[in-house]
């Protein structure tokens, strides 16, 4: 993916120009030559194959998905241990349900590995992501991402708690007597 920012293990964001993820957007698309621990599969074509079918695939181990936003985040579970990356797709810039899959999948599935926005992803909502457990943006390739890299440090104080930071302002700053 271009135009990608990332924020993995960092605690500065930087735009990534050495991305080794290959996104395959259907199944049909894998190429013999293609190392298969690089691939970003479909996870809703993997999980609708047959086992024998999905074990062919996975001779390999499978290292990451994408998923749609409409995608049931939780069937995701098995897998986990084995992923290294999830995209979670914003198919338009008004439709926030990837939002709510990434939060799931940090707070409720408790998955530490990266987690990576991509479709329609915008300067604006680079600081909201993030808050809500994104930490990496493949940014539209229409968009500057220099300037879109400036979208993780607009805000410089949230007062709401997000999965960054479980507790609100009022209950961060200390009482005063």
């Amino acid at each position: 993916m271009k135009n990608l920012i990332s924020h993995v293990n960092t605690e500065q964001a930087f735009i990534d120009h050495q991305d080794p993820w290959i996104y395959i957007e259907s199944l049909d698309q894998i190429n013999i030559s293609h190392p298969k621990a690089q691939l970003i599969l479909p996870f809703d074509q993997f999980v609708a194959l047959d086992a024998p079918q999905q074990k062919q695939l996975a001779s390999q181990p499978i290292k990451a998905f994408w998923l749609c936003n409409t995608a049931d985040i939780q069937l995701l579970d098995p897998f986990l241990d084995e992923l290294e990356l999830v995209c979670l797709n914003f198919p338009k810039f008004t439709d926030g349900r990837a939002y709510s899959q990434a939060v799931e999948l940090r707070s409720h599935l408790k998955w530490r590995g990266e987690i990576r926005a991509f479709g329609d992803v915008l300067r604006d909502q680079l600081d909201h992501m993030h808050r809500c457990g994104f930490n990496s943006f493949a940014i539209r390739e229409d968009k500057n991402v220099e300037e879109a890299l400036k979208g993780l440090s607009s805000i410089s104080i949230n007062y709401s708690n997000s999965v960054l930071e479980p507790l609100p302002l009022f209950r961060r700053r200390p009482l005063y007597k």
